[in-house]
This record gives C-alpha cells, sequence and structure tokens, in this order.
C-alpha cells in the first residue's frame, strides 16, 4: 500500500474527502463511554446500533438523537477521544499543496465535534452530513453529489477514510481513490 504523501504528490490529487468519525479521531472506547454516559436511555441506544441499516433515516430525525446522542457523543469526543495524527498530517499535506477537502460523514454535528477536537471547519471546502444527500455511505449516488460539490473529476479526487467497506466502497463506486487509515 502507497503511503499518502505519495499518493498527494504522484496522482495529482486535487481534492480530499475525510470521513470524520473514526478517521479523524481514534474512536477506539467512545461506544462504552456513551453507554456509561447515556446508561438511562440504553434501549434507544441500543436500537440506534441495530437500526443503522434499515430505518436509520427516521431515527436520525428523532429529538432523542439530535438533542440527547449527539451532544452527549460532541461531549465524550472532546473529552475522551485523541485525534489521529495520520489524518493530520494528511490534513497538513493538503494545505500545503492547495488542495481541496471536504468533510463527507454518516452521522451529524460534523461542525461541532470539529470544534470539540479543536480543527478548525473553516479549513474545508464544505462538510457534509450523508443523511442531508438522502443517503448513507457507501452510495454512489451521494458520493458523486460530495465529489460534484468540488468541482473536480472522479479520477483527482481522493477519500480518506477508517473502513474500507463504507468509505473506500463509496470512493470506489464513483472512480476516486481510497486512502485506509489504519488502527
Amino acid at each position: 500500500m502507497r503511503d499518502v504523501k505519495s499518493v498527494l504528490n504522484a496522482d495529482k490529487i486535487k481534492a480530499v474527502v475525510f470521513d470524520l468519525d473514526g478517521t479523524l479521531y481514534d474512536k477506539r472506547g467512545l461506544k462504552w463511554r456513551m453507554i456509561k454516559r447515556l446508561w438511562w436511555c440504553l434501549p434507544l441506544l441500543l436500537v440506534d446500533r441495530l437500526a443503522r441499516g434499515k430505518c436509520w433515516m427516521a431515527i436520525i430525525k428523532t429529538h432523542w438523537h439530535r438533542e440527547v446522542y449527539l451532544p452527549a457523543m460532541v461531549e465524550m469526543i472532546g473529552a475522551y477521544q485523541p485525534i489521529r495524527p495520520e489524518a493530520l498530517k494528511i490534513l497538513d499535506e493538503c494545505r500545503q499543496k492547495g488542495i481541496k477537502t471536504a468533510v463527507y460523514s454518516d452521522y451529524g454535528c460534523v461542525t461541532e465535534k470539529l470544534a470539540a477536537l479543536h480543527i478548525d471547519p473553516s479549513q474545508f471546502a464544505f462538510l457534509v452530513e450523508a443523511p442531508s444527500l438522502g443517503l448513507l455511505k457507501p452510495s454512489a449516488k451521494a458520493a458523486r453529489k460530495v465529489v460534484e460539490m468540488l468541482e473536480v473529476a472522479p479520477e483527482e479526487t481522493l477519500f480518506v477514510g477508517d473502513r474500507d467497506e463504507k468509505d473506500g466502497r463509496a470512493a470506489r463506486s464513483v472512480g476516486a481513490q481510497f486512502y485506509l487509515l489504519r488502527d
């Protein structure tokens, strides 16, 4: 596997799309912190975890998800989840080379999570939550919209993520490159 610096140098990448959860920060331990924090609503949390397939879009719209779950997640990320150094190196390399960057996340509160991580959201061309596109990763239609928003060709785009089955598949579905950040 090539390192990202060689990909950014050799392949004429003009835009990099970052996943957020698990890519810009290390999410290990977050699930257990969330359970401890939200023990009183554990049944809802379990439904939330199990529903990511068929009824995730309906759950996202609930008061509980917007007003309880996501704010607690932002708090836990800011307090306990470290930024992934490799992701910051890639972001810095993009900044030095003048490469456009964006965040494409399956989850909400992107601006709030970046702020909790002390990452300035204004350094990205845009932030997009997959639900606002109407589809979750690895949807080719949603990934295509993200590339179009960057105004670059798919082959000039690099997706950076922590899950090949979601982030990588989304990138490949539109002909973009993918860089997997490993734990």
